[in-house]
């Protein structure tokens, strides 16, 4: 339960004193304003009149912004070892996240109100319902069906994982006509420009694979016309294959670059290799004019990539990490390491393409996202991996104002709660308490002093307290 690591706050918060609102929308700043708060709500915000009492929180000096959401997380793939996760999100100021992978039994505890739910947890703001593989989605009338069955069952959004070309314009298609968006992977045989044209919501990891790249290849044709490497899985008519399937993907996700094959490593190496930076603004003019999203994932990117790198692998917030959970993630590396040499030089070297893209996109305006993929993603520690990603984004060339967006305006643009993006009257309590000017300098973002969620705050000292006691009850998967 997430009480066994979130203790309430010592106090009642009826006001936060002469803080710096920023407007991330605007990118302004309003200083020396009171944020007074009424439950899980604020009511006002006001030029302070320098308030006090044992219900204020004297934040002068500090800078107040919306609450963070991981737009990329799955967290809830297995909902009762969710509280370590939840406890570490409260404390790096995530207060909502988009599950990135659903099944029947999530979306009805959803509906009967059984998900966990307790102080201090961030909102579950949207959920896909089962991810699209060959089992559901391996032909255009078993995808169509899918599609139709999981807006019956409330999801919110189809994910497309390792469909086949087929089924995922299909799904594409009939999830257009129910009005449900579709996010996630984009086949390895499909044009992104074609996925934008049909109203794709939402590419997640880039691509992944070389797709996105070869897109902005000057020999495109050429690589377009090697045959594809399609992940196959047994028929769903063979007896007890969804859960051989389940064991098989719960494997895969740790670290899908341990299956690169030798054809997919030179498709990337050749597409880096003719990158064509007017194809690759081609591209990013494309996705502005069709408001196709982009959920980068950094971090899981480098983390695929460079699994033993010591940031990683020696990660001093692994100790919030279930001791199983990291064995297998260390199975996973070594099976990294077994890859030929050079299909892990071609990863390693595809990673000043990966920032590359990210900026051109960023630089034309392309509508985009913070997500990590944590929980099953090796190395990939939640709450803390959104900041990874906050730095790993600077290292691209995106601008401060910009990553803020990324965690706050952007995700709450996209989910359908504008107001969640923003600090003002009426809106949900939520917000985090920085110690500099976040529009300055992305630093900023890691300098939390206080964290507010639905209307009650922790200060500093309770904010680490509360990963102390994750330390010590480590079960974060």
């Amino acid at each position: 339960m997430i009480a066994d690591y979130v203790r309430p706050p010592g106090r009642t918060t009826t006001v936060i004193a002469d803080v710096t609102v920023v407007d991330v929308v605007n990118r302004e700043h309003l200083p020396h304003r009171d944020i007074h708060l009424d439950g899980d709500r604020i009511t006002a915000i006001e030029q302070t009149s320098r308030v006090r009492g044992d219900t204020v929180v004297d934040a002068a000096g500090r800078f107040a912004v919306p609450g963070f959401i991981d737009a990329h997380v799955h967290v809830l793939n297995t909902p009762d070892d969710a509280a370590a996760s939840y406890a570490l999100m409260l404390a790096n100021g995530i207060v909502g996240f988009r599950q990135m992978s659903g099944s029947p039994a999530l979306l009805e505890q959803r509906a009967r109100g059984e998900l966990p739910a307790a102080l201090g947890a961030p909102d579950l703001l949207a959920t896909s319902g089962a991810l699209l593989t060959p089992l559901n989605a391996n032909s255009a009338d078993v995808a169509t069906r899918e599609v139709r069955a999981q807006r019956t069952q409330g999801a919110d959004f189809i994910k497309a994982g390792m469909a086949s070309r087929d089924g995922f314009f299909a799904a594409l298609a009939e999830a257009q006509r129910l009005g449900l968006p579709l996010a996630g992977h984009l086949p390895a045989d499909v044009d992104p420009r074609e996925a934008a044209r049909r109203g794709m919501a939402c590419i997640e990891h880039l691509g992944p694979g070389a797709t996105v790249y070869t897109a902005a290849s000057n020999d495109e044709d050429r690589l377009r016309a090697e045959p594809q490497r399609v992940i196959r899985m047994p028929s769903r008519r063979i007896p007890g294959v969804e859960r051989v399937a389940t064991a098989l993907i719960s494997r895969l996700v740790v670290n899908p670059a341990t299956l690169t094959s030798k054809s997919a490593a030179a498709q990337l190496r050749d597409a880096d290799a003719t990158y064509d930076d007017g194809k690759a603004h081609e591209l990013a003019e494309l996705f502005v004019k069709h408001r196709t999203w982009q959920c980068p994932t950094l971090i899981r990117l480098h983390t695929q990539q460079f699994p033993g790198a010591p940031e990683h692998s020696t990660d001093p917030n692994l100790r919030y990490i279930a001791p199983d959970e990291i064995v297998r993630w260390r199975k996973s590396l070594r099976r990294f390491d077994k890859l030929p040499s050079q299909t892990r030089e071609v990863l390693q070297a595809h990673w000043a393409a990966q920032l590359r893209m990210t900026k051109v996109f960023a630089d034309a305006g392309v509508p985009m996202m913070a997500g990590t993929d944590a929980n099953g993603a090796g190395w990939v520690v939640p709450g803390f991996a959104l900041h990874q990603e906050f730095d790993l984004l600077a290292s691209a060339g995106v601008e401060a104002a910009r990553i803020l967006e990324m965690a706050t305006s952007a995700p709450a643009e996209f989910l359908g709660v504008p107001a969640r993006g923003r600090i003002e009257a009426g809106g949900t309590a939520d917000l985090v308490l920085l110690q500099h000017n976040p529009l300055d300098d992305h630093h900023a973002l890691h300098q939390i002093t206080g964290v507010l969620r639905a209307g009650h705050y922790w200060d500093r000292s309770e904010l680490d307290a509360i990963v102390d006691r994750v330390a010590a009850q480590p079960r974060t998967r």
